[in-house]
């Protein structure tokens, strides 16, 4: 028989939910859960998927731009990211001239945040609702010049049972175990299966890290609010 020449497979929420709820002997086989157990296991996804944003993925990385005001010392990120993970100053020839993230206290420190010259430095500040960058020195001019960012976006919220997971392949069923494991908790299952299913998810996650580090490690200096990949 022929390969099906496709590699677009993908699972959405209530296939993900269906699958931990088996994993656990909620659902038996061709069993569909109550709308109840769908909505209490929808939330949980959420807050799963919300708490690995803080894992350094790679395929998360996405570049963005900002184009920039003259004498403009903050500029608001839409979407708002997850983490900055660099930046970069474009010229009007389009010359990229690399920046140093600053932590928040050493921006805070700078005497005069309106000085004017090429930026070299820029600090993210990341609050709930709102995150700003800010640059120094500020540009006292500006024709075509923008700060190109490097980022980690965030996951997208499972909305609907619909929804695909945003998450790559390989990492489905460690989305699907973990789900699993966080549910026993809620239908109070114990056991040795439910033991070994807890030690299979960890093993997941932790290989999901793994999966997602760079090929190629950069030592820089830890900084308390940056971030460096």
């Amino acid at each position: 028989m022929a390969t099906s020449n496709s590699t677009n497979f993908n699972l959405n929420a209530r296939q993900v939910i269906e699958y931990a709820l088996r994993k656990i002997n909620v659902l038996a086989k061709g069993q569909s859960p109550e709308a109840e157990d769908t909505d209490a296991a929808l939330l949980e996804l959420n807050t799963l998927l919300k708490e690995w944003q803080r894992y350094a993925q790679i395929w998360r990385l996405k570049e963005g731009f900002i184009n920039m005001v003259a004498n403009q010392q903050g500029f608001n990120l839409n979407p708002r990211p997850h983490r900055v993970v660099d930046m970069r100053f474009r010229d009007s020839d389009g010359i990229d001239i690399p920046m140093h993230y600053l932590a928040r206290q050493e921006y805070y420190d700078l005497p005069d945040k309106g000085v004017t010259g090429v930026p070299t430095q820029f600090y993210f500040d990341p609050q709930r609702a709102t995150s700003v960058i800010f640059i120094w020195p500020v540009a006292a001019t500006v024709t075509t010049e923008t700060l190109r960012v490097t980022f980690q976006r965030r996951y997208e919220d499972v909305d609907d049972l619909s929804n695909d997971l945003d998450v790559d392949q390989e990492h489905l069923a460690t989305v699907g175990m973990n789900l699993a494991a966080r549910l026993a908790d809620d239908y109070g299952r114990t056991g040795a299966h439910i033991d070994r299913l807890v030690q299979r998810a960890a093993l997941l996650e932790d290989r999901m890290r793994d999966f997602d580090r760079p090929e190629i490690i950069r030592m820089v200096p830890e900084t308390r609010y940056g971030y460096r990949g």
